[in-house]
């Protein structure tokens, strides 16, 4: 195992604690991952990893800047996922980026989760109900009236960074067995 690898595994471990305990993920944690991640890359391929980890960096931005700006995602998540991009840089090629299959696999395991809480809370329709509005409101149709109250369940905060950690912790994986994040795409 690479010291990125046990990098990323550290600070995954951390953000499920501190985000499943307190909810959220703290600097303390994201902004020494970033300067290590940095600081690894530079120490094992000098200037050119010092740029794979620069451009990991932007990759993991541009992914969740845009949803932060939408208030989908927390200030703590977008560091999270800052600090992956930054210790495993980007990839050879670039859509073999750590972050950016890291991101997906977290959206899809959080995806899921918020399905199994709206589904355990029946809430799982006036969520339906939301989504179709937002798309209708997006393509310029009508937008259909509220029929329920907003459940409770679509309310709560949920930990997202645990759903990127997971899908961080998932890419590692894949990348250990395959040797890319993504082994259904050429390398």
């Amino acid at each position: 195992m690479q010291m990125a690898d046990g990098l990323v595994i550290a600070v995954c471990l951390g953000a499920i604690v501190t985000d499943s305990r307190w909810r959220r993920i703290p600097n303390w944690l994201t902004f020494p991952a970033i300067g290590l991640g940095l600081a690894v890359n530079a120490l094992d391929s000098g200037w050119s990893g010092l740029g794979r980890a620069v451009v990991g960096l932007l990759v993991a931005l541009l992914l969740t800047v845009p949803l932060f700006a939408l208030n989908f995602v927390k200030a703590g998540d977008v560091k999270l996922m800052a600090a992956f991009g930054t210790i495993k840089g980007v990839g050879a090629p670039p859509i073999q980026s750590f972050a950016l299959w890291a991101f997906l696999y977290g959206a899809l395991i959080g995806g899921f989760w918020a399905m199994a809480v709206l589904l355990r809370a029946k809430s799982l329709g006036v969520a339906w109900q939301r989504v179709w509005g937002m798309v209708a409101h997006l393509i310029g149709l009508p937008i259909p009236a509220k029929k329920q109250e907003e459940a409770n369940a679509l309310r709560l905060p949920m930990p997202y960074g645990i759903a990127l950690s997971l899908g961080a912790l998932m890419a590692l994986a894949l990348e250990e067995l395959f040797g890319r994040p993504f082994p259904l795409l050429g390398a």
